[in-house]
């Protein structure tokens, strides 16, 4: 085979028509551009160029042959750019919920600390296949507790209680007044949250003639809150951020329901990888360590 670097002055050589405009793209002298060509029609016994004064043109041969090496080289470069990318970018597959209410907002948090890697988030309510699906490093699991194993690791629980903003709670004189708004509850391998649970939790006995509220999503849920339409229940995971800023307060604390499990789960062949590492350090430390519960 005829010398890489030959195959690459020949190759821009052919896309610029010009051997001094090749030298200046691979940074060399159009003396050693000349030289590499010179050299790669004497192995190969072919003309590849016809030179003129300025310029040079491809004969039929050298045509042929920078038809192989663009492509070659094109190939090359993709996966090189391939290979680069996976290690500075973090594939992170999640619930739509979790991705737009808890990760969107600390995701600057991440890659400040991690400059030289970014987060790609990919947000389905299907659970991914980290074995088949090779473009996600990590999946972050919600509902019942899974083992621990080396793939896999419990980040955190969460706990169901109600929320308003701080104006909506101090106009509310009697809770029998209020408007309660919750996530219609879809699932069906987990058991039901709901606000019944939550009557019954506190000692009120407003199961029958509760307002009661209901949309398909938890950031719905959110939304409604933050407008002051209501109290809402949901989990502290999710609404976490939003009591951080002070835009949503806690309604008796004391009240909470047991929720669900998120666990961490890494694909087998990317769990020694540093991107990853960081990720899983940094989802652990914050979900436990920031977690504000009265």
């Amino acid at each position: 085979m005829p010398s890489l670097a030959a195959l690459r002055a020949f190759d821009a050589a052919a896309r610029s028509g010009s051997f001094k405009v090749a030298a200046e793209a691979l940074n060399v002298s159009a003396t050693a551009i000349s030289h590499h060509v010179r050299g790669l029609e004497a192995q190969i016994g072919v003309t590849l160029f016809v030179r003129g004064t300025r310029q040079v043109s491809l004969t039929d041969a050298g045509r042929e042959l920078a038809e192989a090496t663009s492509v070659s080289f094109s190939r090359i470069q993709a996966t090189i750019d391939a290979l680069q990318t996976s290690e500075t970018v973090a594939t992170i597959s999640t619930t739509p919920a979790f991705a737009a209410l808890w990760f969107a907002p600390r995701v600057a948090t991440f890659e400040a600390r991690h400059p030289n890697v970014r987060v790609r988030m990919v947000s389905s309510t299907e659970v991914t296949d980290l074995r088949r699906d090779q473009s996600i490093d990590i999946a972050l699991r919600y509902g019942a507790e899974d083992e621990e194993s080396d793939d896999v690791a419990l980040v955190t629980h969460e706990r169901f209680q109600a929320f308003g903003t701080k104006d909506y709670i101090e106009r509310l004189n009697d809770i029998s007044d209020a408007q309660f708004i919750s996530t219609r509850w879809i699932s069906k391998t987990l058991k039901p949250v709901t606000w019944q649970n939550w009557f019954e939790a506190a000692g009120d006995h407003m199961a029958d003639k509760a307002k009661i509220r209901e949309f398909d999503q938890e950031y719905e849920v959110l939304q409604a809150g933050l407008s002051g339409q209501g109290l809402i229940l949901i989990s502290d995971v999710l609404a976490q951020d939003m009591v951080s800023r002070g835009w949503l307060v806690h309604y008796r604390p004391v009240v909470h329901l047991p929720g669900f499990a998120y666990t961490v789960h890494v694909s087998p062949k990317k769990k020694e990888l540093r991107k990853v590492q960081f990720l899983c350090s940094w989802l652990l430390e914050e979900m436990n360590g920031a977690a504000d519960r009265p």
